[in-house]
């Protein structure tokens, strides 16, 4: 690892701590390394491994160790410990010019605000500048900010592309001659990191060279690229979007082709797939190849077609399917919402039941519910399963797997609550075996009645720990612990490639928001989304049961 990477892992966890109000003299020695790492003017290698960068002001024992597990690891625990504790967008917020840590945790405490997305819709709705200190013109600096940032970023997380997209869409269609717009490209098939933004326009007869020209004037628009089929444009936020143009009668087909992925394409064009062909929706599309329409989020040639063409595609799990509303924190531990608003908010969402799981004890760092305090939890969880029957609130935890691969509080304390979410939320510098057997002792319990975020990945910002991800899976199926496919954005962990073969191995999967606040129920379709993805039935999906349905399984991991 070079020294410019070791510098910015030292400055992230310099943000890091500071966001999170830790020791003013910690936080300055992890930039004072920064500064001593970058600055350094003879072979940084030689210095790591003879141990002389110890003489290098600003590099103490700690440091140093940092810097060693960096080159041997490619990672820092102290780094990924910290991501756990502070909400990656607020560690993007520091990169626009003007937010220092002082304006990021105002902005995060005053208006719940954790991503770049949120910020932006502040900033726009008038919310930012009214903050005291603040006012139109930081809230404007900050709209560009966000703007320059978008630039230099080459992939984009999917909710930020969908709200993109959805945006570009409704520009779109209101402009004249347009008869039909709609999302393609891997934000309709719900990839988890997207480049740029597909769209195709239906336009109305005699129309199309009137709304070409009519497209590079969109508001935003920095370049206009005209090309065969479309237009791409790109927005001096640094959106690029590419949009077909179609008459009606080949609308059908250019969203086919528009929607991806190019294996699948290819593949369809391999049985026949005309390049210019009318046909009045999708579904007539695949008629014509002897398929059955095949849903957008498996459409990525892998297997997809031949299941069609045998009649072996499953009925992919429906958000109408979901009963049960998992993995939500209140204000018991990092949650902003009480259980009685959980309650209201997931009954108004139509959902039968909801799982509250707030962090254990041990997770100090995001206010970890003390023993002490459970008893005053459940209390307060019975009052309000008895004033509101129509949302079943259910007593569950996120409790951290520990060191030794054991379940944060014990026996005793976990077997208060209905169903337990065991995770990793510290030391992911372990090797694979170490991680591995952590995982599986934890598998052991039989209180454990869900693996939540299985393999740590943060995207764009932090690789999976080391595991031996198969033997987890396989110690799953054999034990009947639940996979957590974790619906943060950030996270969307477990992979959906990987979703694939716990269906094939008949593991029941969790689909989890991972909610600190009612805003965070609209995580729930990227994670059905995921779910999709790996082929996922409703029968594949835990909380696709009801609230009865749901405590059995977990009953039955902890044996009669």
């Amino acid at each position: 690892m070079d020294r410019a990477a070791v510098r910015q892992v030292f400055e992230q966890i310099a943000a890091s701590l500071a966001i999170k109000g830790d020791n003013p003299f910690r936080i300055r020695a992890f930039e004072h390394a920064a500064r001593a790492v970058a600055d350094y003017p003879g072979d940084f290698d030689a210095a790591v491994r003879s141990g002389t960068l110890l003489e290098v002001d600003g590099i103490g024992t700690g440091t140093l160790e940092i810097v060693r597990e960096l080159t041997q690891l490619g990672r820092s625990g102290l780094l990924d410990e910290l991501r756990e504790q502070v909400p990656p967008g607020l560690i993007e917020m520091l990169r626009i010019p003007g937010l220092g840590v002082t304006k990021v945790r105002q902005i995060h405490e005053a208006l719940h605000v954790d991503s770049l997305a949120e910020l932006e819709e502040v900033a726009a709705d008038g919310r930012l500048a009214a903050l005291p200190r603040f006012g139109e013109k930081t809230a404007d600096r900050v709209r560009r900010g966000i703007a320059s940032l978008r630039r230099a970023s080459e992939f984009m997380l999917i909710h930020h592309a969908l709200a993109d997209a959805a945006g570009l869409r409704r520009a779109l269609a209101a402009e004249p001659g347009v008869a039909r717009v709609e999302i393609a490209g891997s934000v309709r098939r719900r990839s988890e990191l997207v480049r740029d933004i597909d769209l195709v326009v239906q336009y109305a007869p005699d129309a199309r060279a009137r709304l070409v020209r009519r497209l590079g004037e969109i508001p935003g628009v920095s370049e206009f690229v005209g090309k065969e089929g479309g237009v791409t444009l790109r927005f001096g936020s640094g959106l690029v979007a590419d949009v077909f143009l179609a008459p009606a009668a080949t609308f059908a087909l250019t969203w086919v082709r528009a929607t991806g992925s190019a294996e699948h394409v290819r593949q369809l064009e391999a049985r026949g797939l005309a390049q210019s062909e009318p046909a009045p929706d999708e579904v007539a599309v695949y008629q014509t190849l002897g398929l059955p329409w095949i849903p957008p989020e498996l459409r990525e040639g892998m297997g997809e077609i031949e299941a069609a063409a045998q009649g072996r595609l499953p009925r992919l799990v429906e958000r109408e399917d979901l009963k049960g509303f998992l993995h939500c924190h209140t204000n018991y531990s990092d949650g902003s919402t009480t259980v009685a608003e959980w309650a209201d908010a997931c009954r108004a969402a139509g959902f039968e039941w909801v799982g509250i799981t707030d962090h254990s004890g041990s997770a100090s760092y995001a206010g970890g519910l003390k023993a002490g305090d459970i008893p005053r939890q459940h209390a307060e969880i019975d009052a309000v399963n008895a004033a509101n029957s129509a949302c079943r609130v259910l007593k569950g935890v996120e409790a951290d797997i520990l060191a030794d691969g054991t379940l944060d509080y014990g026996p005793d304390v976990l077997d208060r609550f209905d169903f337990v979410i065991g995770s990793i939320h510290s030391r992911f510098a372990m090797t694979g075996e170490e991680m591995t057997k952590r995982v599986l002792h934890a598998m052991e319990d039989p209180r454990l009645t869900i693996l939540g975020h299985p393999t740590g990945r943060l995207l764009l910002a932090r690789e999976p720990y080391a595991i031996d991800i198969d033997r987890v899976l396989d110690a799953a199926a054999r034990r009947g612990v639940a996979i957590e496919v974790n619906a943060d954005p950030h996270r969307l962990d477990l992979d959906w490639r990987r979703v694939r073969a716990v269906r094939e191995r008949g593991i029941t999967i969790s689909i989890g928001a991972d909610a600190h606040a009612v805003a965070g129920m609209s995580n729930v379709p990227l994670g059905l989304g995921v779910a999709r993805k790996g082929g996922l039935t409703r029968s594949d999906v835990l909380n696709a049961r009801d609230a009865g349905g749901f405590l059995a399984f977990a009953r039955a991991r902890r044996g009669p």
